[in-house]
């Protein structure tokens, strides 16, 4: 038997990116990435609201920099399942289930360092 040795990281469909942060915004509250692709993000839920399983309407999305600039997040259409709580690490693994036309081009301007986004590029 041949078995291919992977490395999680080797399997997934999109590459990591730790840096810039984006922050985004599901019912009024505002979550910070710990790390983010097109397929999905890790999040920082300080308050433990979250729940393994639940669906998020993700509806505002803005990279690190505009976000401490005073600048609201962009709207976005970003549908979302929490597919693991890390509750002693106080975060959340959502799976991203769509991405708005919107979600992609902030995404893609925040991989490729267009910083700070204008409202022309969301």
């Amino acid at each position: 038997m041949n078995y291919m040795l992977e490395t999680p990281a080797e399997r997934r469909r999109y590459d990591r990116q730790f840096r810039p942060q984006l922050y985004l915004r599901h019912v009024g509250h505002v979550f910070r990435t710990v790390e983010w692709s097109y397929g999905g993000l890790v999040i920082e839920d300080k308050s433990g609201i979250l729940s393994t399983g639940a669906l998020l309407r993700i509806d505002g999305l803005i990279d690190e920099d505009t976000y401490r600039h005073g600048r609201s997040p962009f709207a976005v259409d970003i549908r979302a399942r929490v597919v693991r709580v890390m509750a002693e690490q106080k975060q959340a693994a959502l799976t991203c289930l769509k991405l708005d036309d919107a979600a992609y081009r902030i995404l893609n301007a925040v991989e490729n360092g267009l910083l700070p986004i204008r409202a022309s590029q969301a």
